[in-house]
């Protein structure tokens, strides 16, 4: 009987050596006096840091790091970024401290500041304001310091990607399509350059530069539409090739402006008197 309390009290004593020797005692005891993790937390999490893998932060540890002495550290899309040399925006009384300490993504798009509006749920995002999250995660990964990844919506205790995750991903590339689409019908029907004149009216002109895309034609002004027939839906003026395929392809989609010359590269729509 004495020997076997020997044993337990010689493995109790080995096991706060162990915790001790990494440094999981005052973590322990911090995180205690804080009250926001709970000792298994503590555990997993410095074996975690300790493994030489990127960290995975709880929500809780997060929390900290919103002052200077901690560092100011925030997560967009479940990856944390240590912001502290941007202070002036990020430090206490800054423009973005209410991004600091936590995963507010929703809020770097709909600049809402408030408990609903800072929250990692971004499942009322289209897929073009997905790709615009997209972009700030960009800016962060080449302006500031990438700490890991944070544990909940995006990303699981081992850091591996969750199913929200991969909705978003899904989102991001079904957005990515749509701009590339987007390039290359604007390659095809560049945008026509346009001056409005209170006295004349609107002109709509064509160059070898218009739109911005450079080419060997000049085209002419033409309405096109974005879909194929529909007069009621949405439009603009494009500069089309009239010897070209994708000017046969989608002439359904195209009409001339009344009152403009069939070949003309200018067109004056008079104000309605």
């Amino acid at each position: 009987m004495m020997i076997s309390r020997y044993l337990w009290l010689s493995l109790l004593l080995m096991i706060v050596y162990f915790l001790y020797s990494r440094g999981f005692i005052e973590e322990i005891k911090s995180h205690l006096t804080e009250r926001t993790l709970n000792i298994a937390d503590t555990i997993y999490f410095g074996l975690n840091e300790n493994s030489g893998g990127p960290k995975v932060f709880t929500m809780n540890e997060l929390k900290r790091h919103t002052n200077l002495e901690n560092g100011l550290y925030l997560s967009i899309l479940g990856q944390v970024f240590d912001v502290t040399k941007g202070e002036k925006h990020y430090g206490p009384g800054g423009t973005y401290h209410a991004f600091t300490g936590r995963d507010a993504s929703l809020a770097f798009i709909t600049g809402e500041f408030d408990d609903q509006g800072l929250t990692d749920d971004i499942s009322s995002l289209s897929q073009r304001q997905v790709k615009a999250l997209d972009d700030w995660l960009q800016f962060y990964n080449a302006n500031y310091i990438y700490k890991g990844k944070l544990y909940g919506r995006y990303y699981n205790q081992d850091g591996s990607p969750t199913a929200e995750f991969r909705k978003v991903q899904e989102k991001l590339l079904l957005a990515k399509r749509e701009k590339a689409m987007e390039e290359k019908q604007e390659r095809m029907f560049p945008l026509c350059n346009i001056e409005w004149n209170r006295d004349t009216g609107t002109v709509f002109w064509c160059t070898e530069k218009s739109g911005g895309i450079e080419r060997d034609w000049t085209g002419v002004p033409r309405i096109l539409f974005e879909t194929a027939g529909a007069q009621g839906s949405s439009s603009r003026c494009a500069c089309v090739n009239l010897d070209s395929k994708e000017y046969e392809d989608n002439k359904a989609r195209l009409s001339e402006y009344d009152g403009c010359e069939k070949y003309a590269t200018k067109c004056v729509l008079r104000n309605k008197t």
